[in-house]
């Protein structure tokens, strides 16, 4: 498989870059090999955060929001515009009215180091700037949370393996599952349960955990589909249990602008 291939996991959310293992002497290529690794869950985690890319992409989707039976509650088409190679590391996003028209809520992502991922939201065609947001905080009534679009979780320094430390994602590929905490409270949150795939390092699933230890949002790869020599996501769903709803979010182009 070309080197130059890239496998994009993406809940606007889970946004992983990474060459593909098979035939690439950069990663084992057998289950005998991965287990000699003996990585740490730090170590696992850390492998993630190396993964991202870091040329400049445009990503452009939908996030829809649906009944459980798939009735459309609601529909913002987003652009998402990475920059994880700049100094700082950025992202810009921005989600639109259902029609694509007007601009709903634009936010500028950046990261200092190992710091927590700043956000800067602004609201309205005016963009007017409002409060930085919670990162438990659901973006524009969807599933999706902020902690999903910084992806926060992967930088946290308490981390260990799950209780079970193998089990597959609902791709069936093979996955360490980790359990990160954040180093100050989130409401509603106290940990996020993360399963990451043992042969490309990428994340796969996670699942949001309340103060209890409960799940209460989950979100996982549906579909992925190779579009030049670039692999994306193509479908990703993102359930808040027990609410009777949830969010799917759609890849329709990827490009360098």
């Amino acid at each position: 498989m070309n080197a130059k291939i890239r496998l994009i996991l993406l809940p606007l959310v889970i946004l992983m870059g990474t060459r593909p293992t098979y035939g690439n002497a950069s990663r084992p290529t057998t289950e005998e090999g991965v287990a000699e690794e003996n990585l740490t869950a730090a170590q696992i985690l850390n492998a993630c955060t190396e993964l991202m890319p870091t040329d400049r992409l445009l990503l452009k989707g939908a996030l829809t929001v649906r009944k459980l039976r798939g009735i459309v509650l609601a529909e913002h088409p987003y652009k998402l515009l990475m920059d994880w190679g700049a100094t700082p590391p950025s992202a810009e996003v921005l989600l639109l009215d259902a029609k694509g028209n007007t601009l709903v809520e634009r936010a500028i992502l950046t990261r200092h180091g190992d710091q927590p991922a700043q956000i800067k939201l602004f609201k309205g065609p005016e963009q007017q700037a409002v409060e930085s947001p919670s990162y438990a905080g659901r973006i524009c009534g969807t599933d999706i949370t902020w902690l999903d679009l910084t992806l926060d979780f992967l930088w946290w320094k308490d981390v260990r393996f799950y209780d079970t430390p193998g089990g597959e994602s609902r791709n069936g590929r093979d996955c360490d599952i980790l359990v990160t905490v954040p180093p100050a409270p989130i409401p509603g949150c106290s940990a996020v349960r993360v399963w990451v795939d043992r042969q490309l390092r990428c994340v796969m699933q996670a699942e949001q955990l309340d103060p209890q230890g409960n799940t209460v949002r989950r979100m996982w790869v549906q579909r992925v589909k190779k579009t030049d020599d670039r692999w994306m996501i193509r479908d990703m769903e993102i359930e808040s249990l027990g609410s009777g709803h949830r969010t799917r979010l759609t890849v329709d182009d990827v490009s360098e602008p």
